[in-house]
């Protein structure tokens, strides 16, 4: 019996603290990614943890899209009183992650975890996975219904029913964003094609978007349509990494 406890010491997840300036974060840790990068990304995205703390006011909601293991979401609900926040993420791993990170920091009242894969409709999508560990980033989304071309014969994939966030808003009773943080590898005009209505939305204020060359100028132009202008970019000091852009609402016409 002492054995038996001793091995359940040693291979149970062990909570790590965030590198974070703010008030303390812990995250469970199992994976390599999450030990060498989830701990560190308030760290190495100092844009994003800017932005949370100045746009986030008391009472707001963040939704976070693409929010992994949770640590931007957990960042935004301790960033004004009262802020809720709505994470979406479809990797069945880091949804489970997510959801232990948001139970560990005694979140369940003000971070509600969602799997669902949003997309521009409704349907059947193929989800290829990097990896299945907890944390890792930079899964792909098939564009088309079904994917228009099969995977590798290695590849790991999962059959995804996807959903606007429009319908997902509309049919479920979510309460309206004030803030939207989108990071979806690749996808992002496919859910901000899905979200037209959400973005239209006065209420909405802000949007911080991780896009790259590929994708960037159609992000740019959705949601200049939407009455959001780009207002400022960072680029991590990585060859072929992303830009992330932030979006505001454009003062109403007088």
């Amino acid at each position: 019996m002492a054995l038996e406890r001793l091995r359940q010491w040693v291979w149970a997840p062990r909570p790590v603290p965030l590198v974070y300036d703010g008030s303390r974060i812990w995250l469970l840790a199992t994976s390599d990614i999450e030990r060498r990068y989830r701990v560190r990304n308030a760290d190495k995205e100092p844009w994003t943890i800017e932005w949370l703390h100045s746009s986030l006011r008391p009472g707001e909601v963040l939704y976070d899209i693409g929010a992994n293991v949770g640590v931007f979401s957990l960042v935004g609900a301790r960033a004004a009183r009262g802020v809720r926040v709505v994470a979406f993420e479809p990797g069945f791993a880091n949804y489970a992650r997510l959801c232990e990170n948001i139970q560990l920091n005694d979140c369940g009242n003000q971070v509600t975890a969602l799997p669902w894969l949003l997309a521009d409709r409704e349907g059947m999508r193929t989800f290829t996975y990097r990896s299945t560990e907890p944390g890792q980033s930079r899964h792909e989304m098939s564009l088309d219904e079904p994917a228009a071309m099969p995977p590798s014969p290695d590849a790991i994939t999962q059959q995804m029913a996807a959903i606007a966030l429009d319908t997902a808003v509309e049919r479920f009773g979510l309460p309206v964003p004030h803030h939207i943080k989108l990071d979806v590898d690749g996808a992002e005009a496919l859910v901000l094609i899905g979200a037209a209505a959400t973005l239209r939305g006065t209420q909405l204020r802000s949007v911080l978007v991780e896009a790259n060359a590929a994708t960037g100028d159609e992000v740019t132009a959705l949601l200049s349509a939407a009455g959001l202008r780009l207002v400022s970019t960072a680029v991590r000091d990585k060859a072929g990494a992303p830009w992330y852009g932030v979006f505001q609402r454009s003062p109403a016409a007088p």
